[in-house]
């Protein structure tokens, strides 16, 4: 069926039995050294390949010129070489047999200049000949089951839970991570996934919605890449799981920062407060309303009333919480 179609395509990407790092780098002050020392200290146990023209040992581990020179096979390449590097980069994992790639370079269509546009859509081509790319300009997946992690992640739970969260902001998944650790919230995939040339909201969205093991899905968005597919996965799957949403870029100021960031169009804020109360959406304004309320849904019962008691340890905090209660709808 559908779902398990979607679950069997991504398998690569969450459980890759061997990952290669291609700019990987002994250099600790580098990304390629960073992600490679991330996925390796966080335990994944899969095979790890480092790839470097000019290196015969990187952290331990016998370095290889090319993805052709690796014995076997390599099913998720990490990409952290320059941006004019990188499609040569995926011709090569094309004729590997790669199945997905993640790429951490920025210097794409979120610059505004023609080559950075021309760039990317190179990308975009490539990947419809039979390669699932993340990115570009993203830090890539946190799998605690498989043991991939994000830059810098090395130290987020091994331990997976019920939160499944896609985010066009590698910083934001960076930062839940550590928050969540201590507030006791678990993932069952993080996934920043930048400019996303290719996979994207949509189809993040589809791949949560059939995966058993998320049951609230949460994330942040700065725009879709096609708002009809977009609306149309969410009505289809409205009430079967939790949505909660943080829209950005909904001012004109936010507009023009989120071009520079991941180069999205934000859309009116009009329009997507409308398409999120039509799809059952929970909208959130911010990272602490976020976090409240993946906590809500995730500790609250089901059947939980519009009903509060109030219990607390000073007159003005008192007042402050009724006045907050009263604008929300609730009674005390």
């Amino acid at each position: 069926n559908v779902a398990s179609d979607i679950l069997q395509a991504f398998e690569p990407i969450f459980y890759p039995r061997s990952v290669a790092v291609i700019g990987a780098s002994a250099d600790v002050s580098k990304f390629g050294n960073v992600i490679l020392s991330a996925i390796r200290e966080i335990g994944y146990n899969g095979k790890v390949y480092p790839v470097n023209p000019e290196a015969e040992e990187i952290n331990g581990l016998k370095g290889y010129p090319s993805l052709k020179e690796i014995p076997g096979e390599v099913d998720f390449a990490v990409l952290t070489i320059p941006a004019p590097l990188v499609s040569s980069s995926l011709e090569e994992c094309l004729r590997k047999g790669v199945k997905g790639v993640e790429i951490l370079t920025s210097g794409f269509r979120e610059t505004g200049t023609p080559e950075g546009r021309r760039m990317e859509e190179e990308i975009g081509r490539i990947a419809k000949r039979g390669i699932r790319i993340l990115g570009p300009n993203c830090f890539g997946i946190y799998c605690p089951e498989s043991g991939l992690t994000i830059l810098p992640g090395q130290n987020f739970s091994r331990e997976a839970g019920p939160v499944g969260f896609l985010s066009q902001s590698g910083g934001l998944c960076a930062d839940l991570g550590q928050i969540a650790k201590g507030l006791g919230i678990r993932f069952s995939k993080m996934v920043s996934y930048g400019n996303g040339c290719d996979v994207g909201a949509c189809d993040l969205l589809e791949y949560f919605f059939a995966d058993p093991q998320t049951r609230i899905i949460a994330g942040y968005l700065e725009g879709v890449e096609d708002g009809p597919r977009f609306l149309e996965i969410l009505k289809s799957n409205k009430g079967k799981k939790p949505v909660i949403l943080w829209k950005a870029g909904l001012t004109e100021t936010g507009s023009r920062a989120v071009m520079s960031h991941t180069g999205s169009l934000s859309g009116a804020a009009e329009v997507w407060k409308s398409v999120l109360q039509q799809s059952g959406v929970v909208q959130v304004g911010g990272a602490e309303e976020l976090i409240d309320t993946i906590y809500a849904f995730l500790y609250l019962p089901r059947n939980a009333g519009p009903k509060v008691a109030l219990m607390g340890g000073g007159g003005a905090i008192g007042v402050a919480a009724s006045d907050a209660l009263d604008r929300l709808g609730l009674s005390l």
